[in-house]
């Protein structure tokens, strides 16, 4: 399958699980295209589940990256700081059957200490990162998976043994997102980037273009709870 050739044709083509990790063979192209049809007129107000509050989630054993909230949040997208901090990256093989799955299983070996040169387990971060990298013509041209990495161990995390794991430092950025409370195979969740897309070219905000990033909220085993759909501010590019 080719890379969606932009964010409009996202919903509307066999690539867009590319962006959610869901198989093309599941995706009803009859049901996309008409989503595709619906989007341009549509409103940037939510419709669909209603996402858990992060602070209802990021407690216990699965705590979350620091945040900043900033006031030109609006309808239609939340505005904040991602803080700098240490994570864990793999890439995502685009080509293979189950690579989003296979990228999932080798950071969780750098967590567990399968595979970490101090054979330390560290407790689970919430969100999941997932990074898109597109070219010029917005085709996907590479794709990366992160887990945080717990506060006790953000000054001096254990170097991965894995040589397809690393250990990197993410600088502060400024992000525009949009919430969603339901499933990822879900063709509302499908239309989310261009929704926020055109939540902040009404307020005149410009992004990267060529990066897109998903944050995953929910907790293995409590079903629906928040995804978040992630532009970065063209100020870091630019």
């Amino acid at each position: 399958n080719n890379p969606p050739p932009s964010t409009k044709a996202v919903v509307s083509t066999q690539s867009t699980g590319e962006f959610f990790d869901i198989p093309s063979s599941n995706l009803d192209k009859n049901a996309l295209n008409q989503l595709s049809d619906n989007i341009e007129g549509s409103s940037i107000f939510r419709v669909g589940p209603k996402p858990k509050r992060i602070s209802d989630i990021c407690t216990g054993l699965y705590p979350c990256p620091q945040f900043q909230d900033l006031e030109e949040t609006s309808c239609g997208y939340q505005s904040r700081l991602m803080l700098a901090a240490n994570w864990t990256t793999t890439e995502i093989d685009l080509t293979a059957p189950n690579g989003y799955r296979e990228a999932y299983f080798r950071l969780h070996g750098y967590r567990n200490g399968t595979n970490n040169d101090r054979g330390q387990w560290m407790s689970m971060m919430i969100p999941v990162m997932k990074k898109w990298w597109l070219d010029v013509d917005f085709n996907v041209i590479a794709a990366t998976m992160s887990f945080g990495i717990p506060p006790e161990f953000q000054n001096n995390p254990p170097p991965s043994t894995n040589p397809r794991v690393s250990v990197e430092e993410w600088e502060e950025l400024k992000i525009y997102s949009r919430t969603y409370g339901g499933n990822r195979g879900d063709l509302a969740h499908l239309g989310q980037f261009e929704l926020l897309e055109k939540a902040l070219d009404k307020a005149n905000i410009k992004t990267y273009p060529y990066l897109r990033m998903s944050g995953g909220f929910t907790r293995p085993g409590y079903g629906r709870q928040r995804r978040e759909l992630i532009v970065v501010d063209s100020q870091y590019f630019f």
